[in-house]
């Protein structure tokens, strides 16, 4: 019957087959690079330019990819997608359907996989092939299956899990990673998916159909996770994984709550749960950046933003906010930041010496009230 990528992409594991794409996404993050290498559109319709990352732009670099992004939409007739928040959140709520693919250059594109939906993350150079020529070849990769069995423990998110996942499964580089796990709901699936691709792998999806031969991870032995700081961006996929409590005591001195592991309004209201009764840590900077302008809507019909703000945090604009150079929520020298972002590489979030760790929005509420790990 095959895998979920072996469907989606038509063809079995190893053999060399050719997609059109429903979308192809490039935005402000990285894949902004691919833009000064088109000569051509093939399909402008199905090419989205989103402005989703330095979300007021503050920089002269940034307010330079803005312009570039948009004069090449203009140029090519590409739609162009902004104040929208997150751009693959966005996607995953009011565009991407079941059965579409998607081809981006970031690294979380396999968030489509919880929707039926196949996510692609590609090199630049690949990324301007796609959008001149509007097809994708690819040798189809193997799969690999994970399987979770039971319930998270209190205090205990689907963002450990997916880490925790991570760490046992092995080698999943270039591979696609299939995932059953019948007790998660449909946030829960977009964590798994989204964050399937953080260690190198190909893509994710979801099955419903029980796995025979699978990595096996019952939910109840996990505990809270943290991944750690890494050298740079390129050695991101490399980043070690640990348990939470390996860290502990450890003195932060900012916190950061965004992107779809933290920023849907799923995560805002657990936050907002989470500081009932409690007192934000003197000296402590913590920043809330909603996951998309939808998401920052009903918090603040919901009440979660004022008590959010009553409780001392700082409210961003509503975007993908895990890497800032400067401005609201960046660090100083040899500052340490907890945060739900993914990206945790020296510089990711201010100055080279600054340290950023990332953790559900669970831990990263904990850090806001003890300023420790």
């Amino acid at each position: 019957m095959g895998t979920f990528v072996e469907k989606m992409l038509g063809g079995a594991a190893g053999t060399v087959v050719t997609v059109i794409p429903d979308y192809i996404v490039i935005n402000d993050g990285v894949s902004h690079a691919a833009v000064e290498d088109i000569s051509t559109v093939a399909a402008p319709g199905k090419v989205l330019v989103i402005y989703d990352h330095d979300v007021p732009t503050g920089r002269p670099e940034a307010a330079a990819i803005l312009k570039k992004n948009l004069e090449f939409a203009k140029k090519y007739g590409c739609r162009y997608i902004q104040a929208k928040g997150v751009g693959y959140q966005y996607m995953l709520n009011e565009i991407v359907q079941p059965g579409q693919i998607v081809v981006g250059g970031g690294s979380h594109g396999s968030v489509f996989g919880a929707k039926g939906a196949l996510g692609i993350d590609v090199s630049i150079p690949e990324l301007a092939r796609v959008t001149e020529t509007g097809r994708y070849s690819i040798v189809v990769p193997e799969t690999v299956y994970v399987k979770l069995t039971g319930r998270l423990k209190d205090g205990v998110s689907m963002m450990d899990a997916a880490f925790a996942m991570l760490k046992g499964a092995g080698d999943l580089k270039r591979k696609a990673v299939e995932i059953y796990a019948p007790q998660a709901n449909q946030h829960e699936k977009e964590i798994l998916c989204g964050m399937a691709c953080i260690t190198g792998a190909y893509t994710a999806g979801m099955t419903q159909e029980e796995p025979l031969n699978a990595y096996e991870l019952d939910l109840g032995t996990v505990e809270p996770m943290v991944m750690l700081p890494c050298a740079d961006r390129k050695s991101q996929a490399q980043a070690q994984i640990t348990e939470k409590a390996s860290l502990a005591g450890k003195e932060l001195q900012a916190g950061q709550i965004g992107g779809f592991n933290g920023g849907t309004i799923e995560e805002l209201r657990k936050a907002a749960e989470l500081i009932e009764g409690k007192t934000l840590a003197r000296g402590f900077r913590l920043t809330v950046c909603p996951a998309t302008s939808e998401d920052y809507i009903k918090a603040c019909e919901e009440g979660i933003l004022a008590k959010l703000i009553d409780f001392g945090a700082q409210i961003s604009a509503a975007g993908e906010h895990s890497v800032v150079v400067q401005g609201p929520g960046a660090l100083g020298p040899k500052e340490r930041m907890i945060s739900t972002g993914l990206h945790t590489y020296f510089g990711a979030m201010g100055c080279e010496d600054s340290e950023v760790y990332s953790a559900s929005v669970e831990s990263v509420m904990a850090s806001a009230v003890t300023k420790q790990i």
